[in-house]
């Protein structure tokens, strides 16, 4: 078996897959621009390709959306990081519920990594929009 069908099979490279969807989705929505978008095509291709293998969990898929959907409540309304504190928490158990076949262990560092890289994503992205655009100079 090619070692990139191997990765994708397990469950651990099936979450790697989602969360760089979800990044490049996060980055292509922002930029606008060829790279990130055909990044974020592809990443879902590839995502979608390995929950064929490994079925994911609606819960897990549910939990992660609403972690995500967290994360961007705290950075456009005040919430003083209770927002950014569930958010990551939310990501981290729909992480877990992901990794399900994995050992108990090796699941909580690998959804704890994937919930901070949503978070410093979310964050970039989030400091993309709000920095001014520059315009040339004549």
């Amino acid at each position: 078996m090619p070692l990139a069908v191997a990765l994708l099979c397990h469950p651990a490279g099936t979450l790697a897959a989602l969360v760089v969807a979800i990044v490049a989705t996060l980055y292509a929505a922002q930029s606008h621009r060829f790279l990130p978008i055909f990044t974020a095509v592809s990443a879902a291709l590839l995502t979608v390709l390995a929950f064929l293998q490994v079925p994911p969990s609606a819960a897990g898929l549910a939990c992660l959306s609403l972690g995500v959907a967290l994360l961007h409540a705290e950075f456009l309304w005040p919430a003083f990081g209770l927002a950014g504190v569930l958010g990551t928490g939310t990501a981290a158990w729909g992480s877990c519920l992901l990794l399900g076949p994995v050992a108990p262990i090796p699941r909580c560092i690998l959804a704890l990594l994937g919930a901070l890289m949503l978070l410093i994503a979310v964050a970039r992205t989030m400091r993309l929009r709000t920095l001014p655009r520059l315009r040339a100079v004549p």
